[in-house]
C-alpha cells in the first residue's frame, strides 16, 4: 500500500509539521509506503510536480487542515485528478474549516476529533462520504528531541504547573466581532452567560437557537461568527488563569502575546516563557508537575496537551470531556475540573500539588493508560484496519 501525504497548511508552532510526522511515523511502521509533499504558498509554482503526483498510484491521499480541497488545475478540482480517496484530518472545530470542507469532491472523507463535530459535518456536509473519530493521540517528547525524556520524580520539576498555548486580549475579540455586525457581541455574551450556567450544548446548538434560523447556509453563517467560538475560549483561560495566580500558584506560560496578559494582583506568580517549536513546548512537559488544559469547546473529544501531558509523565489538569471520563478516572489518572467554578479548580489543583505522593501515582496512572491505549500508532493501526476498504 502507498499513500500521499500533502502538507498544505503550517500551524501555531509548527504543531502541524509534528501531527504530519506522527502521521507518517505511524503509516510506515503498518508496512505502508509513505510519499510526503509540501504544498507551498505559491502553487503555480509547482504545477509540474502537482501534475507528476496525478500520474502516479496511491492507495489514500491524507493532509491536515488542509487547503488542497480549493486547489484547481485546468477548471477541476486537483483532488479530482485521483482515484483515491481524501482523508482530511481537522483538528479544530469544523466551523473553521468552512472553506475547505464545503468543497464536493469526489472522495472526500473526514478524520476529527470530537464525537460533536462528526455530527455537525455529517449534517451539514452531505457530500463527504464519511466522517471518522480520530481522537488525539499522546506525542512523547523523546519521540523528537531524545535527551527530553523526564529525568525528575514529577514532585521535584522546576514547572509547577505549565500552560502552553498563545494569549490573545479578551477585547481585541470583542473589537473584532462590533466590526463584522452589531449582533455579534451581544450573542457572544448571551451564548457564554448560557455556558457559565451549566449549559451542555454545543456551540453551534447554542448559536443556532441565538439567531433563529432555518438550516439555510447556517455553516456559512457559523464561520462568519467564528470570533464567537474564539472570545469564548480565550474567555474560559483567563479565567481559570486568574484563578490558580490567586491561590497563588506559580502558573508558567509558553506562547505568543503573554506579555499582554493582565495577571491582576498576582503578576508576581506568572513566568512567561519565550514561544517555541511544538516539539519544544512537548519537552518542557517532562519539566512540569501539572500541565492545564482548557478544552476549546470541545465536548466529547480532548485536546492534545491532555494527551501530551501524560504520555510525558506529567499530570493533566483539564476541564470536562465526555471522552476522558469513558477512558480515564478523574482523581487517579487526571484531574477534571468545573470550568464554571474556578476559585474551586484552582483549590483543588494547590491540594493535589501539596499531596506529592498522589500527584506522583496520578502521573503515573495516566502515563500507562496513555501509553497502552492512546498513542498515534494505535490510532493509525485501528484506522487503517477497520478501513482497509476504503485504500485502493
Amino acid at each position: 500500500m502507498k499513500v500521499l501525504i500533502f502538507q498544505s497548511k503550517r500551524l501555531s508552532y509548527d504543531s502541524s509539521w509534528c501531527f504530519t510526522e506522527m502521521l507518517c511515523r505511524s503509516l510506515k511502521r503498518q508496512g505502508i509506503s509513505v510519499k510526503l509533499f509540501l504544498l507551498s504558498d505559491d502553487i503555480a509554482s509547482q504545477e509540474k510536480d502537482l501534475r507528476t503526483l496525478t500520474r502516479q498510484h496511491f492507495d489514500g491521499i491524507f493532509d491536515i487542515n488542509s487547503q488542497l480541497p480549493n486547489v484547481m488545475l485546468d477548471d477541476r478540482y486537483y483532488l479530482d485528478y485521483f482515484d483515491s480517496p481524501f482523508f482530511h484530518m481537522i483538528v479544530d472545530h469544523p466551523l473553521h474549516l468552512h472553506y475547505s470542507l464545503r468543497i464536493p469532491l469526489r472522495n472526500y472523507y473526514v478524520m476529527c476529533l470530537d464525537r460533536y463535530h462528526k455530527k455537525y459535518i455529517e449534517q451539514y456536509y452531505p457530500h463527504i462520504k464519511e466522517v471518522f473519530f480520530f481522537p488525539f493521540a499522546g506525542i512523547p517528547a523523546t519521540d523528537f528531541i531524545p535527551e527530553a525524556a523526564a529525568k525528575l520524580p514529577v514532585k521535584e520539576r522546576p514547572m509547577e504547573l505549565l500552560f502552553p498555548g498563545t494569549y490573545t486580549p479578551l477585547d481585541y475579540y470583542r473589537q473584532q466581532m462590533e466590526a463584522v455586525s452589531s449582533s455579534q457581541w451581544e450573542i457572544a455574551c448571551e451564548i457564554l452567560s448560557k455556558m457559565r450556567h451549566g449549559s451542555t450544548e454545543t456551540l453551534e446548538e447554542l448559536y443556532l437557537r441565538e439567531i433563529a434560523s432555518d438550516d439555510d447556509f447556517f455553516p456559512l453563517k457559523l464561520y462568519k461568527s467564528r470570533l464567537i467560538d474564539r472570545y469564548i475560549r480565550e474567555w474560559y483561560r483567563e479565567s481559570i488563569l486568574q484563578a490558580l495566580l490567586e491561590a497563588g500558584i506559580h502558573v508558567h506560560v509558553m506562547g505568543f502575546r503573554w506579555e499582554m496578559f493582565d495577571a491582576k494582583n498576582a503578576v508576581s506568580h506568572l513566568i512567561i516563557h519565550s514561544p517555541c517549536s511544538y516539539t519544544r513546548q512537548l519537552a518542557a512537559l517532562t519539566d512540569s508537575r501539572i500541565v492545564l488544559n482548557v478544552q476549546p469547546l470541545f465536548l466529547d473529544g480532548p485536546h492534545d496537551r491532555v494527551m501530551n501531558a501524560m504520555i510525558n509523565k506529567s499530570v493533566s489538569a483539564t476541564d470536562d470531556c465526555i471522552y476522558l471520563r469513558e477512558h480515564f478516572t478523574p482523581g487517579e489518572d487526571l484531574i477534571l475540573y468545573d470550568r464554571n467554578n474556578p476559585q474551586n479548580a484552582a483549590e483543588q489543583i494547590q491540594n493535589i500539588l501539596r499531596n506529592t505522593d498522589l500527584l506522583e501515582n496520578m502521573a503515573q496512572n495516566g502515563y500507562c493508560k496513555t501509553a497502552r491505549m492512546h498513542t498515534w500508532d494505535q490510532r493509525i493501526e485501528n484506522f487503517v484496519r477497520k478501513n482497509s476498504h476504503l485504500f485502493h
